[in-house]
């Protein structure tokens, strides 16, 4: 692996939307980045913190990689998003 990861933005599918077309959240991180630390500093089974859970992409991704995960919100409203989005996609 690379010291310097190029990635684009978060768009398409990926990006969640509002019924507006709007993004939900201003700093969703791509899965791509996350799958690549989650899985260099982990291991299935593992536990993962995630302090600034957001829109929840850093847990999404921990449940595909059979990791188990804790994700700490404050704001009501990007936590009912998240918690959308992890119960969506099983």
């Amino acid at each position: 692996m690379r010291d310097f990861w190029q990635m684009s933005l978060v768009q398409g599918k990926e990006c969640i939307r509002n019924s507006d077309g709007k993004a939900l959240h201003p700093t969703q991180k791509l899965e791509e980045i996350l799958k690549r630390i989650i899985l260099a500093s982990s291991n299935e089974g593992d536990i993962a913190l995630d302090p600034f859970f957001g829109s929840g992409t850093a847990d999404y991704v921990t449940k595909i990689y059979n990791r188990r995960w804790v994700g700490i919100k404050k704001d009501k409203n990007y936590l009912k998003m998240s918690k959308n989005r992890l119960c969506a996609n099983p």
